[in-house]
């Protein structure tokens, strides 16, 4: 009962957070992106309720999963927070712009925005878990690492397994309605996955998805040291978090993208986000080592 309670006061928190972000974003940068949450009012409010009740569960998710405390746990949160939530999926509408026509504002609103709620929700969501502070029952976590075989394994990853999770889900998902071809290529033609990744090879796409591979990765790695559980519980988790954190925002109605382009958006950057998460998680597996913390280091973590 205790959990649930927490659950439902960090996501009305998330969303006062997400208005005063919103706030904040507006004043660094003037733009119409108070607009964003205008249209069909009601149903924004509602989208905006769920999506945070939903990424406010899957932090919470990884609170409870995780072995570190303190500003360490705080900081990891608002690195997976605001890095999958606001910058990945706003470096993506940098690169798509040509069809979004996003003004340059919004997108450095939503991201400085971002940064502040996030900053508020991390330390918040830390706090009313009760991790904040530390106790001497504490066992403090060593994680350790061969750095030859994690770099080839992150070198795959990026260069190959994001890249085709990306490109194929983007075609066998996406790319399968007359209205995302429209949105984005002008025309409802359907051309061949081999033709349409000649394109993205040509026009620097794939390249910036290795980039992107690379991103991802460094955002979770901080996470995913932290959890210690099995394989598969770790790859929920990250799963969880990619998928969620990068895919709810899709929920809220927006002048932007039209309803059949945004929701196609939302199974294909849900599921293909998911099955990503669970795949580094999987494959970056990390043996932790328990060892007790001593008088002076919980001293320090007290402090």
């Amino acid at each position: 009962m205790k959990k649930i309670l927490i659950w439902l006061g960090l996501s009305i928190l998330m969303m006062i957070f997400w208005i005063i972000g919103i706030m904040i974003g507006n004043k660094l940068f003037p733009s119409d992106m108070m607009g964003l949450s205008n249209e069909s009012q009601s149903k924004s409010q509602l989208m905006l309720l769920l999506s945070c009740g939903l990424n406010a569960g899957v932090v919470l998710f990884y609170i409870y999963n995780s072995h570190i405390r303190g500003w360490k746990l705080a900081g990891t949160v608002f690195l997976v927070t605001f890095g999958i939530q606001y910058f990945m999926s706003q470096i993506e509408s940098l690169w798509f712009n040509d069809s979004l026509n996003m003004p340059l504002n919004t997108i450095f609103a939503v991201v400085s925005g971002g940064f502040f709620s996030t900053l508020l929700f991390s330390v918040t969501a830390t706090w009313l878990t009760g991790n904040l502070g530390s106790s001497e029952k504490f066992v403090k976590m060593r994680t350790t690492i061969e750095t030859v075989p994690m770099i080839k394994k992150i070198l795959l990853l990026a260069f190959i397994i994001w890249p085709l999770i990306y490109f194929l889900a983007g075609y066998l998902i996406a790319w399968q309605f007359s209205a995302i071809r429209k949105f984005y290529s002008g025309t409802t033609v359907m051309d061949s996955f081999f033709s349409i990744m000649k394109n993205n090879f040509s026009s620097g796409l794939y390249f910036f998805q290795i980039f992107r591979g690379f991103l991802w990765i460094l955002i979770v790695l901080p996470a995913l040291a932290a959890i210690e559980r099995s394989r598969i519980r770790k790859g929920i988790i990250i799963g969880l978090l990619i998928s969620f954190l990068g895919s709810s925002q899709l929920l809220l109605p927006n002048p932007v993208m039209p309803e059949t382009v945004r929701m196609v958006h939302l199974l294909e950057t849900a599921s293909s986000g998911f099955l990503w998460g669970f795949i580094i998680a999987w494959y970056l597996d990390m043996s932790v080592i328990k060892s007790p913390l001593r008088s002076k280091e919980i001293q320090s973590e007290k402090v």
